[in-house]
């Protein structure tokens, strides 16, 4: 087992890398209005700017003429959205400790808690201090706003401040939370916690694209080539195992008040 998992790791990497090579040859930097390193797309066509650029135009263009497509997009990218897409996939692990479906042990399932909150918590922190890329956003790159649809241009219909515009979009750090969280509890939980996790892991990841506020890439390059990268590490048996060890006691201190949600 052990051999396979290191085999998984080695390919996952690779993989990760590969996409995330095919990617930065087709970018080239320049310094932004203060002097900072940042990148854009070559003139160049490639695979990577036309992906980009469609997705971005027809996500973007359901909101042509349609108010009920601006005020789903506009909720989608207000500034607390990020509570809702959180409370999703802490619902899902609440309901199925509450309901324990596969008559676990409840400390255990506290104890994984921790792991992944602790995991999210590292690769955060972890994505802040290697990722440095400055990159617009599709609703601060020039040729596009011209053909886009602004969230912050409908004031009619959004009347808050929408968060649209960015000028380091890469990597897209929400994404990539939702992969981490989402994985998390599509290989723990499984049966329809994982399918309704995956269903929040696309579409809370929407609203930013359609806005403006990510590429595509940020997604498929940033987000994506991170996960493959450092996901299966962090679910390595050994590592995971004795990380789980480690928070044996902490999750008894959790798990005693929480004793009142086991169903009778």
């Amino acid at each position: 087992m052990k051999k396979k998992s290191v085999l998984l790791i080695a390919l996952s990497m690779m993989f990760a890398a590969v996409i995330f090579s095919s990617w930065v040859r087709t970018q080239e930097s320049y310094r932004d209005e203060k002097g900072r390193p940042a990148l854009c797309y070559t003139q160049k066509e490639s695979l990577w700017k036309k992906m980009d650029y469609h997705f971005f135009l027809i996500l973007n263009g359901t909101m042509k003429d349609s108010p009920l497509m601006q005020r789903i997009w506009g909720v989608g990218n207000h500034r607390s959205f990020d509570l809702v897409s959180a409370s999703w996939m802490a619902m899902l692990f609440l309901i199925y400790y509450i309901r324990n479906p596969r008559h676990e042990n409840r400390k255990e399932l506290v104890q994984f808690g921790l792991y992944m909150t602790l995991t999210l918590l590292t690769v955060t922190a972890f994505a802040e201090l290697i990722f440095e890329f400055r990159r617009l956003s599709p609703s601060a790159t020039p040729d596009l706003t011209v053909r886009a649809i602004l969230l912050s241009d409908l004031k009619e219909v959004v009347t808050w401040d929408p968060k649209v515009f960015s000028s380091s979009s890469f990597p897209g750090d929400h994404a990539m939370v939702l992969m981490f969280i989402g994985s998390f509890i599509i290989w723990r939980l499984r049966s329809w916690y994982g399918w309704a996790a995956a269903f929040g892991m696309i579409v809370f990841a929407l609203p930013r694209l359609a806005g403006g506020g990510h590429w595509l890439s940020d997604i498929l390059v940033g987000s994506l080539s991170f996960y493959l990268f450092f996901f299966p590490l962090f679910m390595f048996p050994p590592l995971r195992e004795k990380m789980l060890e480690l928070l044996d006691k902490p999750a008894g201190w959790i798990y005693k008040p929480l004793s009142f949600l086991e169903r009778r």
